[in-house]
């Protein structure tokens, strides 16, 4: 090293020197904002900005070599041979078009990079001894082996160095690296290059000193006026690229998407919408790598113009995204620009996780459906079968929904539902599965339990904590629930058996008098087919019109002239013959037919009464489904004007359970009724609560003593004197009442000795149909006496 610096300053004129550095400046600052250009232009363009740059460097190469040629001393006052001159020039312009092309153009980008600088260095070699050759030294100039391969070393790595700066936009750095190619292969050469003899002994020949310094400066203007040139056009193209930024931003920033402009696996620019996706500002986004904002699959370089994957986006905070991310490539293969459009993935990722949580939950109460039952009970009994614990599938209805659902609506039935899922929930272990399978119906999966004593402990709970009134806007509901058992293996091995069995259960819970639980039994699968057959059979009787009414009647107990009928339902089955309204009217009520046929009764029975030829009443019975239907008051009122009843001929029964359940509601529905004109009694009055307040807060026209106490009359029992204390309590409401179920002469003195009002049974009239009643309504012959 101190002997190159020797060189410099005792054998080179010094001022030269420093043109000659000077001139390798200008030739490299020219040839590095051609590069530039040529990285980015289209094939087109391309060769022109890459023979630009080859041109300015190469004769800043020449220009450089010959004016530190001049600068030195041990060759002052020789000639130079202009063919080799000018060869040494053409070495050096041609080289460095070799070593561009191979660095822009090369690929991988990183060989492409070596290649260019060792082909560079080499340019820079080759022109320095060509040039050498061209003094009029002949064999006189000999050569130390080191410092020429340190020469060689230096102007490859420096120029290789310089290559991958400008690729990395380190221009600067570029500039002074290229500069260390040309001046320091050049001066650590000439520190190992000896003249012997000495310059002064020789004859100067060929071109001379002045003539070469003419060809230099003239080079010397050809580089500044390149560089010149270069700075010039860099800054129009810089401009006019500023303004297609600006436009292409514009357009960019008015996407929804995100979208990444990269160079070499860096971003160069970036839209609005990515921006706010990372959580970044624009400026903080660029000259990164790709691999700092986007975990990719692929290398963005290397896949085909139009490539699309998947991808996460790495924002701010360690925020992880899941986008899609479309690669498009700008110009051809051989060019390192591209275009990400990265499309934010998370609504849909949201909407997918939502989809698959709604394939398998029920939406309202968020409980597992029946497709996730299903799944899980067959877990359950793979794992029953491996271990020996014990499995319990329970199935549940909610008792009373219907009515509670008809009463606060829709949405307050949900509510209902809501709750008591959640009550359902409370019961279970972490072990357990609960699930609504639809409408009212739940399912509970008990796995790892002492059975058949842990599905009885789980029912009990169950069963009181639905039992607890539900408080709904201001409204208060009860519901019941009832349940059915089926454990494995006793009952079924198979899971869709076991469900199957539970529900056979239920049904057996629902016929005991609901709120209750059952275990299964293998009879019941028999006795369940029989109520489907009599459920189907019942739809079909209703489409066919085979439900008919017969009308009992009602008579004044003093005279027993008819003072009205009652409606009762009739089914002649075809096959089975006559089935009692007890064995299919609860079908009717359990399979959600009972107001269709409610309705039916109610208008067929007005219909006909319309017809009669007397005015008698027409007692038609409200089942509770129908009594906390909406606007029954207005489903009445539409039946009378379509028939052209009279409202007060029309007597609508009702019985305690009704009131029971909502009395204010059930105190509003009755006074709308009332309104009409129509006449409201209560049945069966002595088997339920029997409430004084409901006699003092509804308006009742008629209490119907139910049949059990009439039978009884005469039996010496308590029947006589409940018969009488009804009477009485009815004379002092003012109420009317009736008897139901007269079948003896005896019960009828009985009734007329108590003063009651009015007697219905068999003993009086049997139901018949309509065209049977008597034409003129003379009414029946007294019984005679027993």
């Amino acid at each position: 090293m101190l002997n190159i610096f020797a060189c410099i300053t005792g054998q080179h004129d010094r001022s030269l020197v420093a043109l000659a550095v000077l001139v390798a400046l200008l030739a490299s600052a020219a040839a590095i904002g051609s590069l530039r250009r040529a990285i980015v232009a289209s094939d087109r363009l391309r060769l022109a900005w890459l023979a630009s740059a080859a041109t300015a460097y190469g004769c800043g190469i020449w220009a450089t070599h010959f004016i530190a040629m001049l600068a030195w001393l041990p060759a002052d006052g020789l000639g130079y041979a202009l063919p080799r001159t000018a060869l040494s020039l053409a070495v050096a312009a041609l080289g460095s078009l070799a070593a561009f092309t191979l660095a822009v153009q090369g690929r991988p980008a990183g060989w492409g990079t070596a290649l260019g600088g060792v082909m560079l260095g080499s340019a820079i070699a080759a022109m320095h001894f060509v040039g050498m050759t061209a003094l009029r030294l002949g064999d006189l100039v000999a050569y130390q082996v080191g410092y020429i391969a340190a020469a060689v070393t230096i102007g490859i790595a420096t120029a290789t160095a310089a290559l991958w700066a400008v690729r990395q936009r380190h221009l600067i750095a570029a500039v002074i690296l290229f500069v260390l190619a040309i001046c320091g292969l050049h001066f650590t050469a000439m520190t190992g290059a000896m003249l012997t003899p000495p310059a002064e002994a020789m004859i100067a020949t060929g071109m001379s000193r002045d003539l070469l310094a003419v060809a230099i400066a003239g080079l010397a203007v050809l580089v500044l006026s390149l560089a010149l040139l270069s700075a010039v056009l860099d800054r129009h193209l810089a401009l006019r690229r500023m303004a297609e930024a600006g436009r292409l931003r514009r357009f960019a920033d008015a996407t929804f998407e995100g979208i990444l402009f990269l160079c070499d696996g860096r971003v160069i620019d970036a839209n609005a919408a990515i921006c706010t996706l990372l959580g970044r500002d624009r400026t903080e986004l660029l000259e990164l790598p790709v691999e700092r904002l986007l975990a990719l699959p692929f290398r963005p370089e290397t896949v085909p113009s139009g490539h699309a994957a998947e991808a996460e986006l790495l924002g701010s905070g360690g925020i992880r995204r899941p986008v899609e991310v479309l690669c498009r490539r700008l110009g051809d293969a051989a060019r390192r620009e591209c275009v990400l459009v990265v499309r934010d993935l998370t609504d849909r990722r949201e909407a997918e996780q939502r989809i698959r949580y709604l394939a398998h939950h029920d939406s309202l109460t968020g409980l597992p459906n029946r497709r996730l039952l299903q799944d899980r009970l067959a877990q359950a009994v793979s794992i029953a079968e491996r271990t020996g614990h014990g499995l319990a599938v329970l199935s549940l209805d909610i008792d009373g929904f219907r009515a509670v659902n008809e009463m606060l609506g829709p949405t307050g039935g949900d509510a209902v539902l809501l709750e008591v899922g959640r009550r359902l929930a409370a019961c279970l272990r972490d072990s357990d599965t609960v699930a609504r399978l639809d409408g009212d119906a739940f399912a509970i999966v008990q796995s790892f339990g002492d059975q058949p004593r842990g599905a009885a402990g789980l029912a009990e709970r169950i069963l009181r904590l639905v039992a607890e009134p539900i408080e709904q806007n201001d409204q208060r509901a009860i519901v019941g629930v009832s349940i059915g058992i089926a454990l494995f293996p006793s009952d079924a091995s198979a899971p869709d058996i076991l469900l199957r069995n539970a529900d056979l259960a239920l049904g057996r819970a629902k016929q005991d008098g609901r709120g209750v639980f059952r275990f299964f039994e293998p009879d019941m699968d028999a006795r369940l087919r029989l109520r489907s057959r009599l459920e189907q059979d019942l739809r079909a009787a209703m489409m066919r019109r085979e439900l008919r009414l017969h009308y009992q009647p009602l008579l004044d107990t003093t005279t027993l002239a008819i003072e009205g009928f009652e409606a009762l339902l009739r089914w002649e089955h075809p096959e089975r013959g006559f089935i009692s309204p007890a064995e299919f009217i609860p079908v009717a009520e359990e399979c959600g037919l009972i107001g269709a046929l409610g309705q039916w009764v109610l208008e067929t029975a007005c219909a006909e009464a319309a017809s009669w030829l007397r005015p008698w009443r027409v007692a038609v019975n409200l089942s509770p489904a129908q009594f906390h239907q909406r606007h029954l008051a207005g489903t009445v009122r539409d039946i009378l004007n379509r028939t052209g009843l009279a409202p007060s001929r029309l007597e609508l029964e009702i019985t305690e359970g009704i009131l029971i359940d909502d009395a204010e509601r059930a105190l509003a529905t009755l006074r709308e009724l009332k309104a009409l004109g129509v006449r409201i009694a209560l049945d069966d009055f002595g088997t339920g609560y029997s409430s004084l307040s409901y006699l003092r807060r509804f308006p009742f026209d008629k209490l119907k003593i139910d049949a059990s106490f009439v039978q009884a009359l005469g039996d010496g029992g308590e029947a006589d004197a409940i018969v009488r204390a009804i009477v009485a309590l009815g004379r002092s409401l003012s109420l009317h009442i009736t008897a139901e179920g007269v079948e003896t002469a005896e019960q009828l003195r009985l009734l007329r000795a108590q003063s009651c009002d009015e007697v219905q049974g068999f003993l009086l009239g049997r139901p018949l149909p309509a065209t049977a009643l008597p034409a003129m309504g003379a009414g029946v012959p007294e019984p005679a006496p027993a």
